[in-house]
């Protein structure tokens, strides 16, 4: 249940970080949108990992997390700035 949960999520948390690159204008709202759902689901994940489900699926969010925010630090690291003075302000 947390494994399918959290991959949905992850699916969702990406694409919105996706689309944060794509419509500039509300980069902000997307890109803090898309890390939290990613954030969620890598805890369902880590729920799922707890529960001892079957199956290897419930790393993929976990995966997605991690490559994401590799990603986003090693594209462009200054985005991660301007979303945390977003956040604060």
């Amino acid at each position: 249940m947390f494994s399918k949960l959290s991959i949905i999520i992850a699916g969702i948390g990406a694409v919105l970080l996706s689309f944060s690159y794509i419509y500039s204008t509300n980069f902000e709202i997307l890109m803090t949108s898309g890390l939290g759902l990613l954030f969620i689901s890598l805890f369902l994940s880590f729920g799922a990992v707890f529960k001892r489900e079957q199956g290897k699926f419930k790393f993929f969010p976990v995966i997605v997390f991690f490559f994401c925010s590799f990603i986003i630090t090693w594209y462009d690291p200054f985005q991660i700035v301007r979303l945390l003075t977003w956040i604060e302000n």
